[in-house]
């Protein structure tokens, strides 16, 4: 999936915060007491906030987007005596070591 650019991504979370705002006001006038409700309006603010925090371009998108730990130069761990290797899934009994 290509990334967006940054300034599209900006005006497009600027935009929902917009509207999300909108329609939290409409909503607080018609159904509820925007005296009581108006903290409710920090949830459009934050997402502002977020749509205008500093993003990399793609340009400097220099992630690789391969396998976790694809860019480590540890080796891997050999399995441990007795361990099923063919599970996601961790052990459910500790080591009797531990």
């Amino acid at each position: 999936m290509s990334r967006r650019d940054p300034q599209r991504a900006r005006v497009l979370g600027l935009w929902t915060a917009g509207w999300l705002a909108v329609f939290l006001i409409a909503g607080m006038i018609r159904l509820g007491e925007p005296a009581v409700q108006w903290p409710v309006l920090a949830v459009p603010l934050v997402w502002a906030l977020v749509a205008l925090r500093p993003r990399r371009s793609v340009r400097d998108d220099t992630r690789d987007d391969g396998a976790w730990g694809a860019d480590d130069d540890w080796p891997p761990e050999p399995p441990l005596p007795g361990h099923r290797t063919d599970t996601v899934e961790r052990p459910a009994v500790r080591p009797p070591w531990e």
